[in-house]
């Protein structure tokens, strides 16, 4: 494929999209509408390191966009798969206890074992400070109980990062995250179906006097870096939801580049046509607008600044972009567009969902808007 907007500006992800079209797509083809089986993602993660996709070596934030990137163009729902899990691991990395690290990190990013975090609740989707969700302190251990919901991957989880109400010794309340791990702290899940990323689950999960180590509960209470671990992975993720979401933009637009090369409509190419290239435009421009973007908000969460504003801009726009191309790509097909015997109304599912998960546009919105003005709409 030629070099140009229709393609991510990086060269060495040649070798990268070439071993994902060939082995990776037929699997984003076949398991699109169904759950991708558990025992073959070991294997799956293999593949992509031998064709230097980044799970766990020492590449920069926007290197591992990009393959991202790639990986999402023919697959998202696995991409946002292992995002979810690679967060995870970067949790308890980052702050869990050095035996869970030991038993969990490996699995975590060989695709033996998954994670999820959960912060959503069935009453307060992006209202941290309403969060119902409580760990009660008893001896040695945290007692958890409490509802979340739409958690990406947790019916298939194996450990939670679980944001909760944690009461203190001193009676005093503080929102903390705390490593859940199922096997030894089992909690229940409910598949909760939706309208696109199929493969890419989400569910409810349940937390009945869910009995977790203390030193799971990451920490110190209060202390400045829990928080920013808490701000940089919330950053990190909305910025790689952006990224599952501009996969399927580069997609929606390669399949109507192609579509407008071989189409004809009164004796000419559909490419050809004033309106369709007003739209190829378009749609080329905002996703290089999207990748800029989330670029520059990786580059700043690498740097290990603060990027609320980049990471929701990103976020937002490149999330609604993604629905606008695929919309666009829709168009250009005409009514094989509808057909689900070709690829774009299954692009527009995809991005549909992804307006919502990581938070809402309109809450994203209000973070710009917020940093833009100094003034807040949250209460």
């Amino acid at each position: 494929m030629s070099s140009g907007p229709v393609t991510a500006p990086d060269d060495r992800m040649a070798s990268l999209r070439a071993g994902l079209e060939e082995d990776i797509k037929p699997l984003g083809d076949r398991y699109t509408d169904d759950q991708l089986p558990l025992d073959l993602l070991p294997e799956i993660v293999k593949t992509l390191r031998g064709h230097g996709y980044p799970m766990d070596d020492p590449s920069d934030e926007v290197t591992r966009a990009l393959a991202s990137e790639e990986l999402a163009r023919v697959f998202p729902s696995l991409e946002g798969c292992l995002m979810i899990s690679y967060a995870c691991a970067r949790y308890i990395t980052a702050a869990g206890p050095p035996d869970l690290r030991e038993r969990a990190v490996p699995g975590l990013l060989g695709g033996e074992k998954i994670g999820c975090l959960a912060s959503t609740e069935p009453d307060h989707g992006s209202n941290n400070a309403a969060m119902q969700t409580r760990a009660v302190p008893d001896g040695d251990e945290y007692v958890i109980n409490g509802r979340k919901r739409w958690i990406s991957n947790a019916d298939i989880s194996d450990y939670a990062v679980v944001l909760c109400r944690v009461v203190e010794d001193d009676g005093r309340e503080e929102i903390r995250p705390i490593i859940v791990e199922r096997e030894r702290s089992p909690y229940r899940t409910r598949d909760l179906p939706k309208l696109g990323l199929t493969a890419f689950v989400t569910s409810e999960m349940v937390f009945e006097d869910c009995r977790v180590p203390r030193e799971n509960c990451l920490g110190p209470a209060g202390s400045l870096r829990n928080l920013q671990l808490v701000f940089k992975t919330l950053q990190w993720a909305r910025c790689r939801m952006a990224v599952v979401s501009l996969g399927i933009a580069r997609a929606a637009l390669e399949a109507s580049v192609a579509y407008a090369r071989r189409r004809r409509q009164f004796g000419r190419l559909i490419g050809e046509f004033q309106l369709i290239q007003d739209k190829i435009y378009h749609m080329a421009a905002e996703i290089d607008a999207s990748r800029l973007l989330i670029h520059r908000a990786l580059t700043s969460i690498e740097e290990n600044r603060r990027a609320d504003r980049e990471a929701s801009m990103a976020k937002a726009y490149a999330t609604e972009v993604a629905v606008r191309v695929a919309s666009e790509a829709i168009q250009i097909h005409g009514a094989n567009g509808l057909s689900p015997d070709y690829p774009t109304e299954r692009y527009f599912r995809d991005a549909r969902a992804l307006t919502i998960a990581e938070g809402t546009t309109e809450i994203h919105k209000l973070v710009v808007a917020r940093s833009v003005l100094g003034l807040t709409a949250f209460q």
